[in-house]
């Protein structure tokens, strides 16, 4: 048997299929799942007490419950640990089937479990349950989290910053996310958490799965990473392993004695791309990654200049209550207004958009004008119209004046409100708002050429986020991190509108929390009165509603 194969027999699970709810891309569902599961569970201990008769199945189901209900918890307070997130998930996926079984058994069914199992129709799928434990191997791959820790239920960053699950992974737990990380061909990652089953099943007593069943997933997983290692190296499009391989090797593959130049240009002849020769997107991802973990700060050239001021511009209620500005880069020019929306104002962006949440696309070689969904973004979404309430008309209004440039005519001067909240680990990969004119197959509409590009994005935090979640700005060097009610806002375009490939920013993995944005994107088309000039083409707009400058 080859090896191709086998890897498919030992590590067979169910195919990639577009799921039609993909709950776990949303904390704000998943939070309105929880509060059905304890609807349920409230429900069910009412039908023991009735048929007075517990079956093992059930009972073994409000374990976890009773446990999850004695910590006198938030259901955002449960829902924001990931760890907490995933064993919902698997409750309402592999447990639940078993009590869904015995009810469905009873002769005489009674109100009580026709109105559990009607609550039950909106519970996940396997599709939600393998997005969740593949988003918990990303979040301990992009953290670079202590599996042995989340195994134990600490999802811990530092010594001050740890947050603490209702309870742990259990071997069975950690074998599973293991083989959706090897089947994602993150073969790094499926070894930690593969070699973490075993050894939590040596804790447990082989209670939930055993040493003997974990081994041959172990040795296999071993296996395939050190020989993606050899022939392809440690990055590439569909695949990551450690530098090092786990064991060593008595003789090296094919290819093995060519020199690198060879190896390099036989991979490139074969379609692959080896570590030897990065691509800019790899190098990206890796900054991406070192600039959510905090790990890679800016010269202080570039950061001595930054100010932080208040500003009036020439409307009467910016002289009475200033803009709180914050420059965090001035090429581009990246910066956040500070309380720039109320609570009660972020709140309303979050009742209009929650009952209308869609999982969140993004474009594609395959389908760049409808958009794709897949793990490069892990959030739902919806849009706010202009003109849908008062108080959206008036934050608009003062969005337009904080930049100076035309919001007006409705989804043409500015798109409407795109309202985001992420999932399990929800991240957003990074990439450039400007583009929108070219992202279709054929010719823009005329409608498209009028409206222009996107010449500048508005983005404000809905909610706070106690750990991830940070929007960087891979080639900036910029993390801003969220807080509810700050607005950042970055300039897409140059001044001869063409497109200014240094605002490429992407949205950290959430570690803990439920981050929560509103995005107001205004175009080029209606500012030619507005928006600033240069004396070069390609001179950058240096501040809001201000003059261009050249870099």
């Amino acid at each position: 048997m080859s090896c191709s194969v086998s890897w498919l027999v030992i590590f067979t699970l169910m195919l990639d299929v577009v799921s039609t709810s993909d709950m776990y891309s949303s904390v704000a569902e998943l939070e309105r799942l929880y509060v059905k599961e304890q609807q349920v569970g409230q429900r069910l201990e009412h039908f023991l007490l009735l048929i007075k008769q517990q079956t093992e199945a059930i009972d073994h189901y409000l374990t976890e419950l009773r446990e999850i209900r004695s910590a006198n918890l938030e259901s955002r307070a449960v829902i924001s640990n990931p760890i907490n997130a995933f064993h919902m998930m698997r409750r309402l996926t592999i447990s639940w089937q078993t009590v869904k079984t015995a009810l469905e058994t009873q002769v005489n069914v009674t109100e009580i479990v026709e109105d559990v199992l009607n609550i039950s129709k909106s519970f996940p799928n396997d599709e939600d349950l393998s997005g969740a434990a593949f988003s918990l191997a990303q979040l301990q791959g992009a953290y670079r989290l202590n599996v042995s820790q989340l195994a134990s239920g600490n999802v811990q960053m530092s010594d001050r910053i740890s947050f603490a699950s209702l309870r742990g992974l259990n071997a069975r737990d950690c074998l599973f996310i293991g083989k959706h990380a090897f089947n994602k061909g993150f073969y790094d990652q499926a070894v930690d958490w593969i070699s973490t089953a075993s050894e939590v099943a040596q804790s447990e007593s082989n209670q939930s799965a055993t040493v003997a069943e974990i081994k041959p997933f172990l040795s296999t997983a071993i296996r395939v990473h050190d020989d993606v290692l050899e022939k392809k190296g440690p990055l590439g499009e569909n695949w990551r392993t450690n530098p090092q391989p786990f064991k060593r090797r008595v003789k090296t593959v094919s290819g093995g004695n060519q020199s690198k130049q060879q190896r390099i240009a036989d991979a490139k002849n074969n379609g692959r791309r080896l570590a030897t020769d990065k691509s800019p997107v790899w190098e990206e991802t890796e900054i991406f990654f070192r600039l959510c973990r905090g790990e890679q700060s800016r010269p202080t050239r570039l950061t001595s200049r930054l100010k932080c001021r208040h500003i009036s511009h020439t409307q009467p209620y910016f002289i009475v209550r200033p803009l709180k500005l914050e420059e965090h880069s001035l090429v581009p020019y990246i910066a956040v207004f500070h309380d720039f929306m109320s609570d009660a104002e972020t709140e309303l962006f979050k009742s209009l958009a929650i009952e209308n949440l869609e999982r969140s696309a993004h474009g594609s070689k395959r389908s760049a004008r409808q958009g794709v969904t897949s793990d490069k973004r892990t959030s739902k979404q919806s849009w706010v119209q202009d003109g849908s309430h008062h108080v959206i008309d008036k934050i608009t209004k003062r969005i337009s004046d904080s930049v100076g440039l035309n919001s007006q005519p409705s989804n043409v001067g500015s798109e409407h409100y795109q309202v985001a909240n992420y999932g399990i680990g929800g991240r957003y990969t990074p990439h450039c708002d400007h583009g929108v004119l070219f992202q279709s197959r054929g010719q823009p509409t005329e409608f498209e050429l009028m409206r222009g590009d996107r010449i500048l994005t508005f983005m404000t935090y809905l909610d706070d986020v106690e750990e991830g979640g940070a929007t960087v700005f891979t080639q900036a060097g910029v993390a801003v991190k969220p807080k509810k009610g700050m607005s950042v806002f970055w300039w897409n375009l140059m001044s001869d509108l063409s497109g200014d490939t240094s605002t490429r920013h992407g949205g950290c993995p959430v570690l803990h929390g439920s981050k929560w944005i509103c995005n107001k994107w205004f175009h080029s088309g209606e500012q030619f009165l507005k928006r600033p000039c240069g004396n070069k083409p390609k001179s950058r707009i240096s501040h809001p509603g201000g003059d261009a400058v050249n870099g």
